[in-house]
Parts: C-alpha cells; sequence; structure tokens
C-alpha cells in the first residue's frame, strides 16, 4: 500500500507500507493491503507504519484525519 502522512507544511512519511495502526476515537485499528475504503477521525496517539517484515516506524501524533482508498492511504495531521 501507497501512504502520504502530511503535518501542515511538510510530508512527515512518504512510501509503501505492508500496514499501519492508527489511534481512531473509539481506539486503535489496523488497515491492511485491499482494505475497503475508510474514512477515521484520528486522536492522540501513535501511528505504527509496518514497513515490511520487521521494519516499523512509530509517528506521535495529537489529532488527525485517514483515509483509505485503493490502497492508497492519506494521513492529515
Amino acid at each position: 500500500m501507497k501512504i502520504k502522512i502530511l503535518d501542515c507544511d511538510k510530508i512527515l512519511y512518504q512510501g509503501n507500507i505492508a500496514s499501519i495502526t492508527a489511534p481512531g476515537l473509539c481506539g486503535y485499528f489496523q488497515i491492511l493491503e485491499n482494505h475497503a475504503y475508510f474514512i477515521s477521525i484520528l486522536k492522540n496517539g501513535i501511528i505504527k507504519l509496518y514497513i515490511d517484515g520487521k521494519d516499523r516506524k512509530k509517528i506521535k501524533i495529537k489529532n488527525g484525519i485517514l483515509q483509505v482508498k485503493n490502497n492508497s492511504i492519506i494521513v492529515i495531521l
């Protein structure tokens, strides 16, 4: 899947990932490849990006919006 994480003035991360775990309003959720169309409000927490088998990246956030569409994820913080 492709992902782009945007802050107000810069791109925090852009690339391909295997999955993402993000803090939604009702708790953490995970998005895998071929996920259905999805939009969620994000709250304070940590986004975890799983790039391949062992690589993982963490990004601390305060709030934002996440959209999944056609194996492409956009996160606006």
